[in-house]
């Protein structure tokens, strides 16, 4: 019985400080400074209309930066591709969110399908750093798995930074309601 019970001992001695022996998680973060871009209305506001009809090839470019997503030039047309914000402890879409994502989906359905639509999984600072890179995770591939099957034929990959990206750093509810969230990303 004692030799059990050693044996046991060991057993989950090794496991506990072993811990998971692989992670497969994307920690690519892009240190390159930003451009700074005016993204006032009216700035953005100066795209002729007449283009929009004319450019179908799925070029894009980042045109600015809001307080919920990015500004982009699809096509020729302005477009904001909005961020997709979850609840606490939470991955599935809320029915406001899945409206979010459809809307996107179908802005970013013109996208060249040589294109890649990184999208990155953020958390709050709540959990574990492994949990929260976790669930990161499994928020990108809800919004991917949306994007997909609602058209998008760009490479989409998956990015999560658990909680090392915030938006917001203040200690309130509200804050890490905005740092739950899935952003989106064009590259040639």
């Amino acid at each position: 019985m004692k030799k059990i019970s050693i044996y046991s001992f060991l057993v989950a001695s090794v496991l506990f400080t072993t811990g998971c022996s692989e992670k497969n998680v994307d920690m690519t973060v892009d240190n390159t400074p930003k451009q700074v871009v005016d993204n006032s209305e009216s700035a953005l506001n100066t795209i002729p209309d007449t283009t929009i009809n004319e450019i179908t090839d799925g070029s894009f470019s980042m045109a600015g930066e809001a307080d919920n997503g990015v500004y982009y030039i699809i096509n020729g047309k302005k477009v904001l591709i909005e961020n997709v914000y979850f609840g606490f402890n939470k991955y599935d879409l809320t029915s406001s969110m899945k409206d979010v994502v459809m809307s996107n989906a179908n802005k970013l359905s013109a996208v060249n399908p040589t294109s890649t639509i990184k999208v990155t999984g953020n958390t709050d600072e709540w959990g574990t750093d492994e949990y929260n890179y976790a669930l990161g995770l499994k928020r990108a591939k809800v919004v991917k798995d949306v994007l997909v099957n609602n058209g998008v034929a760009a490479n989409v990959s998956l990015v999560t930074l658990g909680e090392s990206n915030p938006t917001c750093t203040s200690k309130t509810t509200a804050c890490w309601q905005k740092n739950r969230r899935v952003e989106h990303a064009l590259s040639k």
